[in-house]
């Protein structure tokens, strides 16, 4: 017998509680086990029941999202979706450091007053929940020290610089995509916030996220990285040292001389899409790709990585023991698209090695 998933439910709007026990109520995989009204009860509602899954506001009063999802994900580590109300600048950024304090995923909580709307996000969200309750996360001991910091930066010697030629062809640098999907996030600050400033490759990322979040993601990890991070605007040329993010609901292709290319036709995929983004590159860059799939449920980006191996680049794929979920990693293995298999520190020096060493490019 299956038994259905445990929910807490932590929110400190009574009404948003009944709205979400009463969107999982009918569900017979769920059950709510448990509310709490701050991340101080919620602490306490974790340890004496347990749950499979936490959705846990960003605002609180006594204890705000990111500081209960440190003390949780130290002390009862638990699978954390995050619901916020508001895309305004402080909710995105408090937002963002859940997640890189360890919660997998976030969504925009649903209005109330559309009954259509509603029952989309109802199912969006049950959906959402039976993934991510399956997710065995890990203990953040960082959680346990006073002062928190963020996830660690590491950073290469950028003292010796080098010259950015803009609008030049892709093939006259080397590209590298990265590619994430669930638990990505963090793992994409961490690398980016690992190479230096003057970089010798053009950096493109692409993040499957919920629609309205990937200006705050940007906005997020350049707080934490040297190089410049900018969403993708159609026609912009591609510049070594320079990290470029797919936007929302649009595909990020790349042209003959080197420009961003940004494409909404009609697929049964959704954008951004990975494989399409690494498929491109690997036609254009040959053999200066270097392809970089992260963490995520499912198969995008499996098909991009050989592109990428069968022109002649390079391709990475981050470790099971450090994934949140293995599936896309383990699709471009089972491929046999992937020359190494690294864990995120490691895939920063590969990326760097790889640069100065292939290329010749000082970083």
């Amino acid at each position: 017998m299956v038994h259905p998933l445990r929910i807490l439910i932590v929110d400190d709007s009574a009404m948003t509680r009944r709205m979400i026990r009463s969107m999982l109520d009918h569900d017979p995989d769920i059950v709510v086990v448990g509310e709490a009204a701050d991340g101080r009860e919620a602490l306490t509602r974790v340890a004496e029941l347990h749950p499979d899954l936490i959705t846990l506001d960003v605002r609180m009063p006594v204890m705000d999202g990111v500081e209960t999802t440190r003390q949780i994900m130290a002390y009862q580590p638990t699978p954390i979706l995050v619901l916020t109300a508001s895309l305004s600048g402080y909710d995105i950024d408090i937002t963002f450091q859940m997640l890189g304090a360890g919660a997998l995923d976030v969504m925009v909580k649903p209005q109330i007053d559309d009954s259509a709307a509603l029952e989309r996000a109802r199912s969006a969200l049950v959906r959402k929940i039976k993934l991510l309750a399956k997710v065995k996360v890990v203990t953040h001991l960082r959680g346990r020290r006073k002062n928190n910091d963020e996830w660690p930066i590491v950073r290469a010697d950028a003292s010796r610089q080098m010259v950015m030629v803009a609008g030049s062809p892709p093939y006259a640098f080397p590209v590298v995509v990265i590619g994430a999907s669930t638990g990505g996030p963090r793992v994409v600050q961490q690398i980016l916030a690992g190479l230096p400033a003057h970089y010798g490759a053009a950096v493109l990322v692409v993040q499957h996220i919920a629609q309205g979040f990937s200006a705050g993601m940007v906005e997020w990890m350049a707080l934490h990285s040297a190089l410049p991070i900018h969403i993708a605007v159609a026609d912009t040329a591609l510049q070594p040292g320079h990290v470029i993010v797919a936007p929302d609901r649009s595909d990020l292709l790349i042209t003959d001389d080197g420009r961003v290319k940004l494409s909404m036709q009609p697929l049964l995929l959704p954008r951004p899409t990975i494989d399409v983004t690494m498929q491109s590159v690997a036609e254009i860059c040959g053999p200066a790709a270097i392809g970089v799939l992260l963490t995520g449920m499912g198969r995008d980006g499996a098909q991009g990585m050989r592109s990428i191996r069968r022109a002649g680049g390079y391709t990475i794929a981050q470790n099971e023991a450090t994934c949140t979920i293995f599936g896309m990693p383990k699709a471009a293995i089972e491929l046999n698209a992937v020359h190494a298999i690294l864990p995120p520190d490691k895939i920063i020096e590969a990326l760097i090695t790889r640069i100065a060493v292939k290329w010749g490019r000082h970083v």
